[in-house]
């Protein structure tokens, strides 16, 4: 892993702003349609595959390196890959059902499951403040996620198991992907989507087409979301532990739950202010505050 943790940052940074960005927009989608999960992601991933595959294809270096990720990390991304769809299919399906704000940001359990596949399975050490930070930012997800009415039982709980499959990506990258190429990686990731919800969505039999506007959104909130916010956040594996990835990532849901309460309607609610503080406490214990080392005479 490179030590550069600032470009790491930079990159986790960017990350949020995609993902958030997608989330918005597949919820908007979910408030004027009454588009399945499944069929939402199968065309966002589908249309957004399509536009990048000139681009792969026609560039050497991206052909070359697609072919590499495919053949060095084929097995690892395929399994993560699947990991991953069950989650976007537990994840949407809560979306639908529940408001952005507490949605986006129980979804940040994620964190804890990757500090304990971390600490567990990958060897990695927290220095106590950046251990309390994350059980600061724990505790205030768990405020927003009691929030009555705005969020149920049963949409939490397909929530938290939606974090685990997430989770498991990320481990199995740290640990069998060293040197993870992002974009090549991000863009094979959209065909096994593609190809995963095309088939999830006939098995189950609610395959259908929606009209083209509606598949030229899905395909741009794809882009960002799927295409550019993932390609940041494997890169970002190169340069941060699984548990500091993840951590920084909490800056989102609270972006997102501003928004929620500014230009959504969501009701505002005292639990979610004093959750979001709390969030952005943990934030920063694990991200910037470094003690003072007393200098000896």
């Amino acid at each position: 892993m490179n030590g550069n943790e600032k470009k790491g940052y930079l990159f986790v940074f960017f990350t949020g702003v995609f993902f958030s960005a997608e989330v918005i927009g597949f919820k908007e989608i979910f408030r004027v349609t009454n588009l399945p999960p499944e069929i939402a992601a199968l065309f966002g991933v589908g249309g957004c595959f399509l536009f990048l595959l000139p681009f792969f294809i026609a560039n050497k270096k991206r052909r070359e390196n697609t072919i590499l990720t495919f053949k060095r990390d084929g097995r690892i991304l395929i399994i993560g890959t699947i990991s991953n769809a069950i989650g976007i299919v537990l994840y949407y399906y809560a979306l639908k059902k529940s408001d952005l704000g507490p949605s986006a940001i129980l979804i940040k359990t994620t964190v804890l499951y990757n500090v304990m596949l971390g600490y567990f399975l990958l060897g990695e050490r927290l220095r106590p403040i950046e251990a309390f930070g994350i059980c600061l930012a724990i505790f205030g997800i768990y405020q927003i996620s009691s929030l009555d009415g705005q969020i149920s039982f049963f949409s939490s709980a397909c929530i938290l198991l939606s974090a685990l499959f997430f989770a498991i990506q990320s481990f199995l990258i740290k640990k069998y992907v060293p040197n993870i190429l992002g974009i090549e990686y991000a863009f094979l990731r959209l065909f096994l989507l593609t190809i995963f919800f095309t088939f999830y969505s006939i098995s189950i039999s609610s395959f259908k087409i929606p009209n083209y506007s509606t598949i030229l959104t899905l395909s741009s909130f794809s882009f960002l979301g799927y295409f550019l916010g993932r390609a940041f956040y494997f890169e970002a594996h190169n340069y941060l532990t699984i548990s500091k990835l993840n951590a920084t990532l909490l800056i989102e849901p609270i972006c997102l739950l501003f928004i929620g309460m500014v230009f959504l309607n969501e009701p505002w609610d005292l639990k979610k202010i004093f959750g979001g503080g709390l969030i952005l406490l943990g934030l920063y214990l694990i991200v910037f505050y470094r003690p003072k080392v007393k200098s000896q005479a």
